[in-house]
C-alpha cells in the first residue's frame, strides 16, 4: 500500500513543471520532460506549460541553421520532417512560428524527467535561414 501512495505521489508531482503548478516550469524541466538536448549556442526562447491529469509542455528553441540536425538527432527525434506540415498547438509567445516551416510527431519512451512516455510534436521554423526556431510540444495522455 506505501508503494503505491508513493508511486501516485511521484505521478502528481512530476511532469513539465516544478510542485507550485501555477509556476511555469524551468528550462531545464521542459527539456528533461520533452528529451530535447539543445546543441552548443543554442537559445531556449520561452517555455510554458499546462498541468492537471496531463501534462503539457511547449518551448522554442533557436539553433543555428546547421545545428537543426543534430538537435534532433541528440533528441532521438526520428520521424522525418514533413514540410509545410501545420501543428494545432499554440506556439510559445515569444516565438511566433513562420512561413517556411517543417513538423513531425513521435513518442518518447519514459526516462530522466518522465516518468511515462511522452508525445512530442517537432515543427522546425526555418524562415530566418540562418537562425532556425525549433519549436516542441511534449503531453502525456
Amino acid at each position: 500500500m506505501l508503494l503505491i501512495v508513493l508511486l501516485v505521489g511521484a505521478v502528481v508531482t512530476s511532469g513539465c513543471g516544478t510542485q507550485d503548478r501555477s509556476a511555469p516550469p524551468s528550462a531545464e524541466e521542459a527539456l528533461a520532460f520533452s528529451g530535447v538536448v539543445v546543441p552548443p549556442g543554442a537559445e531556449v526562447l520561452g517555455v510554458d506549460a499546462s498541468r492537471g491529469i496531463d501534462s503539457f509542455c511547449k518551448l522554442a528553441i533557436a539553433v543555428d541553421g546547421g545545428a537543426v540536425e543534430r538537435l534532433l538527432a541528440d533528441s532521438q527525434f526520428r520521424a522525418a520532417l514533413e514540410p509545410g506540415r501545420e501543428v494545432s498547438y499554440e506556439p510559445v509567445p515569444q516565438a511566433p512560428v513562420g512561413a517556411d516551416i517543417a513538423s513531425a510527431s513521435d513518442q518518447l519512451p519514459p526516462g530522466p524527467g518522465r516518468p511515462s512516455a511522452v508525445f512530442r510534436e517537432f515543427l522546425v521554423d526555418r524562415s530566418d535561414p540562418a537562425r532556425a526556431v525549433v519549436h516542441v510540444w511534449a503531453f502525456t495522455t
